[in-house]
């Protein structure tokens, strides 16, 4: 009874092979697409936060004062740097077929780099209002973003350090 429900030698990979030659170019084609899409809106994202930030900037100086509308911008800029970052990602993808470490630790950077600035205006702006806790929570903040700097600083330099596949000795 068993060997009456078991394929004919030969057929079921045969099928299989068909649905694979089949149904993983469609759906790479549908990957394709998807990334392209995202590829636009960050792309999108990324002009429109440069647009924005350039236009803030006056109104930000007359506001809070050089010091602060500069922190801002900076700021602003470098989520701007943050979009392309990603969006490179995703162009490496669509080129590659694959992806990195490298742009994610950029973008890891980037991030904490931001939050360091944010810290720094908040504290700007508190002044000699701050108290003593708040004062411990940004220093420990600021620590934790430093720290994390310096170890996505190792690690991009413990990559280029990398032998690629092709050096590796056989």
């Amino acid at each position: 009874m068993m060997a009456a429900m078991e394929p004919h030698a030969g057929q079921h990979p045969t099928i299989a092979r068909r649905v694979h030659q089949t149904l993983v170019p469609m759906l790479e084609g549908a990957d394709a697409i998807v990334y392209v899409l995202v590829g636009a809106v960050f792309l999108v994202a990324a002009l429109g936060m440069l647009g924005y930030s350039v236009i803030a900037f006056p109104a930000d100086l007359r506001r809070t004062g050089f010091a602060l509308a500069i922190v801002t911008l900076v700021n602003d800029l470098l989520l701007v740097m943050i979009i392309m970052e990603v969006l490179r990602t995703v162009l490496s993808y669509l080129q590659e077929r694959g992806t990195s470490l490298q742009p994610f630790l950029f973008i890891a950077a980037i991030s904490a780099t931001r939050r360091i600035l944010a810290i720094g205006a908040q504290m700007t702006v508190a002044g000699q209002t701050l108290s003593p806790d708040r004062f411990r929570e940004a220093m420990i903040d600021l620590a934790a973003n430093a720290g994390a700097i310096l170890a996505i600083a190792a690690a991009l330099y413990l990559l280029a350090r990398r032998p690629l596949d092709s050096e590796k000795p056989d």
